[in-house]
């Protein structure tokens, strides 16, 4: 029987090898489940050929279809410092073409400099339109279309840092997905991501990472889920789905973790990861919307036919592109995820005279922890209370052990897009940002327990090049871990 490959119908196009009845015994005709609707067979020995089609009251409802492998192989690095951000693709131009830039209205011509060729000074777009290179990606992180024929296939999802695994998916016959009266059957997804070695963007370099084999999620069977699902495979092939840290549930670090920026339903049996959820498929599409990935149909051109030679390839030129949002921080949501430091605890000492770098005592006066990263060994109560306040940092030489985690109180960051230009860097525009933070009650971890505080408003701006990006990134990061305030 060949692999299941489940089209936008909902059939599957299995091919099957239906034995001849005798002569004897008239055909019944009866249609064939996971053929397409036209198609159809004999009865007769068809259950001993393929059981997961039979008719028969003993036929499991369980019976799992074959399934399609989608494989992913990491990148050994990432080709560009700002790949894991949304970016617009552009391509070096191998001969200058007559005409004008549509964007400063010169000659393509004109464009010269002495650090680069006239042609290198070029970029076209994945419609064909070419520009001069300044131009194009000052237009592009400003408004991420094509200015000639407003074509936005040049804007590429970012490369997420998944591990190399396959995904599988095949169909659940008679397994009907809760709260899908139109969807009979399920679409069973499968993740397998073996052991290996962390790579240069995983948070530790050359150590190993543990894997898993057969991570199951599901989907409806029908139109909207099939869409999502060929959205999911996109997704998985820029690396999306999946990134190494620490696990929630078991705390163990340097696991293979959901990345959050897709989700995905585990269970039938309802709660935050199971069906049924009347709001996961729109909740869904908006992650993806987020994350750049086009919509069905375009993903399918991209991933096969001529398309399909330059998936998943960085193009010569990456220009990083901000995208308007809003961001939460709850700093009670924080407070309730576990975490894990990067510490080993130590019950002897080649030197009986070692002392801690933080107080000065001798390490044998109480109970000590290394930092594993650079062997630094410290009281545990003065780590606590000395580690570069709470950034979990080594006082001797600064090296991580643990995610940082700030005080500060929940709000909202917004990200906008000014047409200004920012003083001191132009060409380029603005990015403003935007904090705030509404008056609350103080926590356990501020300066008052119970008292209140007053709440604030504040604005900051960024230029909008790259430089201005790599920034924000950090910015973002350090709102999301109650750093900023």
């Amino acid at each position: 029987m060949g692999a299941t490959n489940i089209n936008r119908d909902g059939s599957d196009g299995v091919a099957l090898l239906v034995p001849i009845p005798p002569p004897s015994a008239p055909p019944q005709r009866v249609p064939v489940a996971c053929c397409p609707p036209a198609f159809t067979a004999t009865a007769t020995g068809l259950a001993a050929t393929c059981s997961v089609v039979s008719t028969q009251p003993e036929t499991s409802t369980w019976t799992e279809l074959p399934r399609k492998a989608e494989q992913y192989i990491a990148p050994a690095v990432l080709p560009h410092s700002t790949s894991t951000l949304p970016h617009a693709s552009l391509f070096f131009v191998t001969h200058t073409p007559a005409g004008d830039c549509r964007i400063c209205r010169l000659p393509l011509s004109s464009s010269s400099s002495s650090s680069f060729s006239a042609n290198a000074q070029l970029a076209k777009l994945q419609c064909g339109h070419v520009f001069h290179r300044s131009c194009i990606e000052a237009s592009l992180r400003h408004h991420p279309i094509c200015p000639t024929c407003g074509d936005s296939g040049c804007i590429e999802p970012p490369l997420g840092t998944s591990p190399s695994g396959t995904m599988h998916h095949s169909i659940l016959r008679d397994k009907p997905c809760p709260g899908f009266a139109d969807s009979p059957s399920t679409i069973l997804i499968e993740y397998d991501v073996p052991h290996a070695t962390q790579k240069p963007y995983h948070p530790h370099p050359g150590r190993n990472f543990h894997g898993f084999l057969r991570r199951k999620a599901y989907l409806p069977n029908n139109d909207a889920g099939r869409d999502l699902l060929t959205r999911i495979i996109y997704a998985w092939k820029r690396g999306l789905v999946f990134s190494v840290g620490t696990s929630k549930t078991s705390g163990r670090s340097d696991s293979i973790v959901w990345s959050s920026l897709v989700p995905h339903k585990t269970s039938f049996k309802g709660g935050p990861h199971g069906w049924p959820d009347e709001d996961y498929l729109r909740v869904c599409h908006e992650k993806l919307n987020a994350l750049l990935v086009p919509d069905a149909e375009v993903c399918e051109r991209r991933m096969s036919g001529a398309d399909a030679m330059t998936f998943g390839q960085m193009p010569m030129i990456t220009v990083p592109i901000v995208l308007r949002e809003e961001i939460e921080y709850d700093d009670d949501s924080m407070a309730k995820i576990p975490q894990t430091l990067d510490l080993k605890p130590i019950s002897r000492f080649p030197l009986s005279n070692e002392a801690c770098r933080i107080c000065r005592r001798l390490l044998s006066s109480g109970f000590c922890v290394e930092v594993r990263r650079c062997k630094h060994a410290f009281h545990q109560c003065c780590l606590e209370r000395g580690g570069l306040r709470g950034c979990n940092r080594c006082p001797v030489c600064g090296a991580s052990y643990g995610e940082p985690r700030g005080n500060s109180p929940s709000g909202t960051m917004s990200i906008d897009l000014e047409n200004s230009v920012c003083p001191g860097f132009a060409p380029a525009k603005t990015i403003k940002l935007r904090y705030r933070i509404p008056s609350g009650i103080q926590k356990a971890y501020h300066p008052n327990p119970g008292r209140r505080y007053g709440g604030t408003n504040r604005t900051a701006y960024l230029p909008n090049n790259e430089e201005g990006i790599l920034l924000l990134q950090r910015l973002k990061y350090a709102w999301t871990h109650g750093l900023t305030f």
